[in-house]
C-alpha cells in the first residue's frame, strides 16, 4: 500500500528547492558571464531538449501510474479504467512488478538511441541555422553534441525514477535528485569561473545526472527487492502484452504532450528564427522564471500523484477529493504569492546582479503569469482525470497546440507584436476551451462548484495546520 508521509513531503520540498535553486543559483552567473548569443542559445538548447522528450510519447507517466496501481493492490493491469483492490490487506503482485521493470529497460534503451539519432541529425541542422553555420557561438557544434549525449543518457536511466515514484518512494527519489542538483550547482560554478562559458554549463549538465542514476539504482534494487523479483523469469510475451496495455493510453497521453509542447515551447523555436537575440533571451528568461514558479507551486501536488492513483484503486472518493482540493489550494497560494514577487521584484533583482538579459515589461509579464496559472490549473485537474486511467482530452490538446503554433507564426511573421503577440496567442487558445473544460469535468464528477471545491481545500489546509501546531 502506498503511504505518503510528512517526511516524503519534506524531502520533496527540499529536493525541489535545490532542483530549482540549481537554476536560480547558477542563473546570475550565467546571465553575467555568458554573452547574449550564448544565453539565447542556452534557452534554445533547453527548448530542443524538452522537444526530444516528446519521443517518450506519454509512456513515462503512464508507466509510473501503472506501477502505483500494482503497489496499490491491483492484480492485473487494464487498458482503460482500473481494477479495484480486494478488500483487506493489500497484496502486491511481484510478478507484475518484475514485468514492469523489464518493460522499462526495453523501452528506455530504444528511446534513448532514437533521441540521440534525431538530435545529432535534425537537431544539428536547426542549431546550424540559428548559430549562422555554428559561427555566432564558439564551439557550438561540440557543445551541441555533448548536450545530445547528456539528453540521451538522462532518458535511458529515467525508468529508475518512475519505478521509485510509482511505488511511493518519494524520499529516496528526492534524495537522489538533491545530490544531483548539488553536483550540478558546484560543477557549473567551477566551470564558469575557470572561463569555459556555455560548454561548462553543458558539461555540468552532462555529469550531474549520473549521480542521480547511481543513487536511484541503489535505492531501487535493494537486496530485498531483488529477492522479491528473483523467482520470476519474465517472457517476451509478457513484456509485449504489458507494453501493449501501457501503450494503449500512453499514445493518447503522448498526443496530449505534443499539444502541450506546442502550447508552451514551440514559440521559442519560432522566436529563435524571427526575434533578435536580446528578445529571445528576454522571452526565454521569462519562460524559465515563470516555469520555476509553477514548479515550486506544484511541488506539493506532485508529491501526492502516486497516492491519487492508489485512492482511485481503493475507490476512496472522499479521500481523493479532500487530498486533491487540499493540494490545489496550496498550489493557488504559492503561485499567486510567487507571481507577485516576480512581477514587482524580478527586474530589480536582475539589475542588482548586472544581468545581460532582462524580463519583458510588466504588462507582458503579468499576462504570461496569468496564462501559466490557468494552464497549470487545468493541467492539474486533467491529472485528476488521468488518475482513473482515462484520457478524454487528446483532440482538444492537439487543436490548442495547432492553434498556438499557427497563431505564433502569424504574429511573428506578419505583425510587430513580438513577445506580447506570443503571450496573447497562447492565452486565447487555452481560455476558449481547456482552461474551463477539465476543471468542470472533475467538479461534475464530485458534484461540486468551484467555490465548494476551494472551500474543502481551505478546510483541509486549516485542519492540517492546526494538527501541526497543536
Amino acid at each position: 500500500m502506498i503511504k505518503i508521509s510528512k517526511t516524503d513531503v519534506l524531502w520533496n520540498y527540499i529536493a525541489q528547492f535545490f532542483s530549482l535553486a540549481a537554476g536560480l543559483f547558477t542563473l546570475p552567473l550565467i546571465l553575467k558571464m555568458l554573452t547574449v548569443e550564448e544565453i539565447a542559445l542556452n534557452y534554445i538548447f533547453l527548448t530542443v531538449s524538452s522537444l526530444v522528450l516528446l519521443f517518450d510519447f506519454g509512456f513515462s507517466p503512464q508507466f509510473s501510474r501503472n506501477v502505483s496501481y500494482v503497489y496499490g493492490g491491483a492484480q492485473k493491469l487494464k487498458k482503460e479504467g482500473i481494477e479495484d483492490a480486494s478488500s483487506g490487506e493489500v497484496v502486491i503482485n511481484y510478478r507484475l512488478i518484475a514485468t514492469l521493470v523489464k518493460v522499462g529497460q526495453y523501452v528506455y534503451l530504444r528511446l534513448a538511441l532514437l533521441v540521440l539519432l534525431v538530435m545529432l541529425t535534425v537537431g544539428s541542422l536547426y542549431i546550424y541555422k540559428v548559430t549562422d553555420g555554428f559561427h555566432s557561438v564558439a564551439y557550438s557544434l561540440p557543445i551541441w553534441i555533448l548536450f545530445s549525449l547528456s539528453t540521451a543518457f538522462t532518458i535511458y536511466y529515467e525508468y529508475y525514477n518512475f519505478l521509485l515514484t510509482g511505488k511511493g518512494a518519494i524520499k529516496e527519489t528526492k534524495i537522489a535528485l538533491l545530490a544531483s542538483r548539488i553536483a550540478y550547482i558546484g560543477l557549473t560554478f567551477l566551470f564558469l569561473y575557470i572561463g569555459w562559458g556555455l560548454i561548462g554549463v553543458v558539461l555540468a549538465n552532462f555529469i550531474a545526472p549520473f549521480v542521480n542514476r547511481m543513487l536511484c539504482y541503489r535505492f531501487l534494487f535493494t537486496e530485498e527487492f531483488r529477492s522479491q523479483l528473483r523467482p520470476y523469469n519474465i517472457s517476451k510475451e509478457e513484456i509485449s502484452a504489458t507494453f501493449d496495455i501501457i501503450w494503449y493510453n500512453a499514445k493518447k497521453l503522448g498526443l496530449v504532450f505534443v499539444g502541450g509542447y506546442a502550447i508552451t515551447k514551440f514559440s521559442m523555436f519560432l522566436a529563435g528564427l524571427y526575434l533578435s537575440n536580446a528578445e529571445v533571451a528576454s522571452y526565454g528568461l521569462m519562460m524559465q522564471l515563470v516555469n520555476i514558479l509553477s514548479a515550486v507551486a506544484t511541488t506539493f501536488f506532485a508529491t501526492f500523484q502516486p497516492k491519487f492513483a492508489a485512492l482511485r484503486v481503493e475507490d476512496d472518493q472522499q479521500g481523493f477529493i479532500r487530498l486533491f482540493s487540499f493540494s490545489m489550494v496550496i498550489f493557488y497560494i504559492l503561485f499567486v504569492l510567487g507571481g507577485c514577487i516576480l512581477l514587482f521584484g524580478g527586474n530589480v533583482a536582475l539589475g542588482y546582479i548586472r544581468s545581460n538579459a532582462f524580463l519583458p515589461d510588466k504588462l507582458i509579464l503579468c499576462l504570461y503569469i496569468i496564462v501559466v496559472l490557468l494552464e497549470s490549473n487545468h493541467s492539474h485537474f486533467a491529472t485528476a482525470i488521468i488518475s482513473k486511467n482515462n484520457i478524454p482530452f487528446v483532440k482538444p490538446a492537439l487543436l490548442s497546440g495547432k492553434g498556438i503554433a499557427i497563431g505564433s507564426f502569424i504574429v511573428l511573421k506578419y505583425t510587430s507584436w513580438g513577445i506580447l503577440g506570443l503571450v496573447l496567442v497562447q492565452g486565447f487558445c487555452q481560455v476558449v476551451y481547456n482552461n474551463w473544460k477539465w476543471p468542470l469535468v472533475i467538479l461534475k464528477e464530485f458534484k461540486l462548484t468551484m467555490f465548494q471545491f476551494v472551500h474543502i481545500g481551505v478546510q483541509e489546509t486549516y485542519y492540517k495546520l492546526k494538527s501541526v501546531f497543536k
